[in-house]
């Protein structure tokens, strides 16, 4: 017992894996997250990006996306492999991404009435003055 814990203690990525909370091996996470990647690449090549950013979020999200699903499902149901569960995260990514930048455009477009609401609600005028 006291060989599997020093010899696991000097593998870096195990511990680096175990410290953000993966709890499978080291090698299932890393497969899945290439397969992660190319999911969110498979459906980037279908809805091609508008500019450059949208490619770096897309594969930020299929990494967040990918190690929170695999996770969940090692939780719930131990029997389907992560990796699987992982490159549907990364192709779904693309499409929430895709959502994510267009509200925060939608927003961006109302941003000046948004404020002037937020602000008539928080800071109402004086009485009897402008």
């Amino acid at each position: 017992m006291n060989d599997a814990a020093a010899n696991m203690a000097k593998d870096w990525l195990t511990l680096a894996l175990a410290g953000i909370g993966i709890s499978f091996p080291a090698h299932h996470f890393l497969g899945g997250l290439f397969m992660a990647f190319a999911g969110a690449a498979l459906a980037a090549k279908w809805q091609p990006e508008q500019d450059r950013r949208e490619l770096w979020l897309v594969m930020l999200g299929a990494f967040f996306a990918a190690t929170v699903m695999a996770q969940a499902v090692q939780a719930w149901r131990p029997a389907i492999p992560p990796q699987l569960v992982m490159a549907g995260a990364g192709f779904a990514s693309r499409y929430l991404i895709r959502a994510v930048l267009a509200m925060a455009g939608m927003v961006e477009a109302r941003t000046d009435t948004l404020f002037d609401r937020i602000l008539d609600r928080w800071l109402p005028p004086k009485r009897g003055g402008k």
